[in-house]
């Protein structure tokens, strides 16, 4: 065994035994085979989304740059995400990896609550054994019984978001670890978009390594300051249970009180005429240990309360019935996250359906909308939130409307370790104009930006080792592009051209005033301080011999970025 062999040998253990040493009251509980297959909803059997083969996952190749992790809403299941996905599958070619079956109640007493795991004595959540594979995107699943059975009929699907939070950070570390990859984006569907939140807003959640891996949070419906909805008179006919933790949680406001929704803005746990009073009867919830700690009377911190991580993609789809600001169940500005958290540094991105349906239909076909959920999956727009891609494999991406109308910005980061020629090949564009450029870590491009030949787009670039980002532009996106995702990849070979600045030099050094660049023919230099900021720049001839003057600089270090058409350097110079 060699030393590298036996260094990665190493790694893993002490790896997988601090996960095990986190986990230790964890594990999947089994069940009956039939249970991961079928749903059993009264008299009736419905066949569940599963993965439809095992044989190929071996040589399974992402077709995107993250997983997608899919989070259904209140009183619902994994299934109502079955129309989006059944089309990603045929449109994109997308490879369903399974479902991450959780029961909420597992212990079935509505009056207690925690956030232990099976095998704990009464803990309130069961993990189940389920088929999981190397994929594009997941289900999580709350609609399960105590057994494992799917169909609920102890509010499982009805729990704390405090207990979907921490569910969440199971679903995810199995991901991570099954997949490869380093980060994931979550989707999810009124409650199951607070489900994201309380992932990401707890580091108590986190995986091991203390980060929470999320790239992009899309919200559907999602009730992000509350719902009254369940003072309907109607509610019960959906089979929703007014006493649950969920509304509980879900509230705006308490009926009969009046305060705001504990757990979204905070308050002492109490129940009595006065505080979270919203049935005017007794007992009003099941309970009220809103982060289902075992302790009552906490004074909460609400989810709006609690900071966020701004270098998150977040995205909201929101519905409007004709004639109104609500999709029937989530008031429009309710579902809007930059209402709650208006200090974003890269706010979330809106995107909007209009029905004339009224009641809740809006609310509902929310996960059916293929067009709106691509708008919102759309990759991030600036390159402070690029999506990580390696070089030398084979991705898609997509070309969306914006909103305010807008060219369509994709920005991918990439990393590479030795002097490279890069081969930038983008291929399937459908968009009548689309162009791409490199940039370096401090923000400048390299070389000139490139357009598209009809359907194609390809150019090199010659790169010194660091972090890039390949910028994707289309400049008049149509409401059907989506449908058909461009190809792109770098391929990097090692650079028959990093000789080129074999023969350069630059003096003096340290120079008081004009600093000499012989022996290469440059086009531009761009001036940066030491902490990345841009204070000069240059454009030259095409001259082997070329003087710049710095007189004007303060007395410091200065790194500056020599380019021509194909190359890249960087020197470090001190100013007199």
């Amino acid at each position: 065994m060699n030393k590298t062999t036996l260094l990665s040998y190493f790694a893993f253990f002490l790896i997988t035994s601090f996960a095990f040493s986190q986990n230790d009251q964890f594990e999947y509980k089994s069940r009956p085979r039939e249970f991961e297959k079928y749903e059993y909803r009264n008299d009736s059997v419905f066949q569940l989304k599963t993965p439809t083969s095992t044989l190929n996952y071996r040589n399974f190749e992402s077709k995107i740059p993250y997983p997608i992790i899919f989070i259904h809403g209140l009183n619902s299941s994994s299934e109502t995400w079955n129309s989006s996905s059944d089309y990603y599958d045929s449109q994109y070619a997308f490879t369903f990896g399974g479902r991450f079956d959780f029961c909420l109640n597992a212990d079935d007493n509505n009056t207690t609550t925690n956030k232990n795991f099976y095998p704990t004595p009464d803990a309130d959540i069961a993990a189940f054994e389920s088929l999981i594979t190397n994929g594009d995107y997941y289900y999580v699943n709350f609609n399960v019984n105590p057994d494992g059975a799917v169909g609920t009929n102890v509010l499982s699907n009805q729990a704390a978001v405090a207990k979907q939070g921490i569910a969440l950070k199971k679903a995810i570390e199995r991901i991570l670890s099954i997949t490869g990859k380093d980060k994931v984006i979550l989707v999810g569907h009124s409650m199951g978009g607070l489900a994201s939140r309380e992932y990401v807003q707890n580091e108590s959640n986190w995986q091991a390594d203390n980060k929470h891996h999320i790239a992009k949070i899309l919200t559907l419906g999602t009730p992000h300051g509350g719902s009254n909805a369940s003072d309907n008179s109607l509610t019960f006919l959906t089979g929703t249970d007014i006493r649950s933790e969920a509304i509980r949680d879900l509230k705006t406001n308490y009926y009969y009180s009046r305060e705001g929704s504990r757990y979204l803005f905070g308050g002492v746990e109490i129940q009595d005429n006065d505080n979270m009073n919203d049935n005017n009867s007794t007992p009003d919830f099941y309970n009220v240990d809103i982060n289902c700690n075992e302790i009552i009377g906490e004074t909460i911190v609400g989810l709006n309360e609690k900071p966020i991580d701004n270098l998150i993609d977040f995205s909201c789809v929101i519905g409007r019935i004709t004639g109104g600001t609500t999709d029937g169940v989530v008031a429009e500005p309710s579902s809007n996250f930059n209402n709650y958290y208006p200090t974003l540094t890269y706010p979330a991105k809106l995107f909007y359906f209009t029905s004339t349906l009224n009641l809740i239909q809006n609310h509902t076909e929310l996960t059916g909308l293929t067009y709106q959920m691509m708008q919102g999956l759309d990759e991030p727009n600036v390159k402070e939130l690029a999506y990580e891609i390696n070089t030398n494999k084979n991705y898609i991406g997509y070309t969306t409307v914006q909103n305010p109308v807008a060219p369509d910005n994709d920005f991918f980061k990439f990393t590479v370790a030795e002097n490279v020629e890069a081969l930038v090949s983008i291929s399937s564009i459908v968009t009548s104009t689309m162009n791409a450029t490199l940039i370096n870590a401090a923000g400048s491009a390299i070389g000139v930006v490139e357009n598209n030949t009809g359907n194609t787009l390809t150019f090199n670039r010659v790169l010194n080792p660091g972090d890039y980002f390949l910028k994707i532009t289309s400049e008049d996106p149509t409401n059907t592009n989506y449908e058909t995702p461009y190809q792109f990849s770098i391929t990097t070979t090692l650079s028959a051209e990093s000789n080129l600045f074999d023969a350069f030099v630059f003096y003096p050094n340290p120079v008081l005033d004009l600093l000499h660049l012989d022996n290469i023919s440059l086009t531009k230099a761009s001036v940066f301080s030491v902490l990345g900021h841009l204070i000069a720049e240059k454009t030259f001839e095409s001259s082997t011999s070329n003087v710049f003057d710095l007189t004007n600089l303060e007395k410091g270090i200065y790194l500056i970025v020599l380019e021509n058409e194909t190359q890249q350097k960087t020197i470090k110079v001190v100013k007199q």
